[in-house]
């Protein structure tokens, strides 16, 4: 995958050089010292922008100025993190009209500020995992899960089926690791990331008085950014725990919550990032929700069902990188052998 490009947009040229050597041996970077330079060079798509690092605090045009401008232009599909000195209530409610939830504070923190982007834009941190590192990630995640589950219960909602998603992960990723060139996950990695799809709906904790049937129905009373604001909340949710052992889990987990409803084609929400820019494992992880949703409610998990939801899934063109959706049909035999012992 080509490095992601990021656009740094401040009238400070020392905060420029700031981030520029935080982010430089990670990305590949453009910079404008005003929003004038900014909006020229994201109006034009004279560059393919990957995200936007944003100063709120600039003369004549602002940071919400040029998200008004953006917004304007029907310019939606590129993550926004504000620079703020100081993320006020004021400040965070402008954010929200845009649907921005993300601020890198000033003074830079390097390792606040390349975690978050490398979340928020589905970048694998590069590191090894630990024995400790396991050890807490595990615990961190069994004691989320009794939470979760828990409401999952207490609304009557099937908590089995992200289980189930859990142990589909497990089966792709390991096939995954086996078919592709060049990228391989350890089996820490396909447990923790296998786990991390257990949460992606977990955002819905955040929208109260509507259970997940209701949103998944996209009840009309709850308006198109009340529905699809569970990706980013998931997220917030995840990135309450700053750990260091659980840096690799929450990297995953935030990037699954607020991916697994983009689309290859860049049709999807809530940045309509295309898939090419995509984490492998976020597609999975859209794959095997609807797999599952499908295939787990017939009485027998037969090879000639397989092969039915399969082609009902091969409709939604654009939804999955093909690769990926490859992936499932390669893995038939250990996925109907997983569904018949359930059953």
């Amino acid at each position: 995958m080509a490095e992601k490009k990021l656009l740094i947009v401040d009238d400070s040229e020392i905060d420029r050089m700031l981030l520029k050597s935080i982010l430089c041996d990670e990305f590949d970077l453009i910079e404008a010292e005003n929003g004038y330079v900014a909006l020229e060079i994201i109006l034009k798509k004279t560059e393919d922008i990957d995200a936007i690092l944003l100063d709120v605090s600039m003369p004549v045009i602002d940071g919400f100025g040029v998200l008004s401008i953006m917004q304007e232009n029907g310019i939606n599909n590129i993550p926004v993190f504000l620079i703020t000195a100081e993320a006020t209530k004021v400040n965070i409610e402008r954010a929200a009209q845009f649907n921005i939830s993300e601020f890198i504070g000033k003074p830079f923190e390097r390792d606040m500020v390349l975690t978050r982007i490398k979340s928020k834009l589905g970048v694998v941190i590069k590191h090894k995992l630990t024995e400790d590192d396991i050890k807490y990630t595990n615990i961190y995640i069994n004691d989320l899960k009794a939470v979760y589950k828990k409401y999952l219960v207490n609304l009557g909602e099937d908590h089995t089926h992200y289980a189930r998603m859990t142990d589909l992960m497990k089966i792709l990723l390991s096939k995954y690791s086996v078919i592709t060139a060049g990228i391989e996950f350890e089996r820490a990695q396909i447990e923790i990331i296998s786990n991390a799809a257990y949460f992606a709906d977990i955002g819905y904790m955040l929208i109260p008085s509507n259970s997940i049937y209701r949103a998944t129905k996209r009840d009309e009373t709850m308006g198109d950014s009340l529905y699809q604001s569970h990706t980013y909340l998931g997220a917030e949710i995840i990135k309450l725990n700053r750990s260091a052992h659980c840096e690799y889990f929450v990297q995953v987990c935030t990037d699954i919550c607020t991916h697994h409803h983009e689309r290859f084609d860049g049709k999807g929400y809530p940045y309509k990032i295309p898939g090419e820019k995509l984490s492998a494992y976020s597609q999975m992880c859209i794959l095997v929700h609807e797999f599952d949703n499908l295939f787990f409610r017939y009485r027998e998990h037969s090879g000639k069902q397989f092969d039915f939801v399969i082609s009902e899934l091969s409709q939604d063109v654009g939804a999955v990188n093909p690769e990926i959706f490859s992936l499932l049909s390669s893995s038939k035999f250990n996925i109907s052998m997983y569904y018949n012992a359930k059953t």
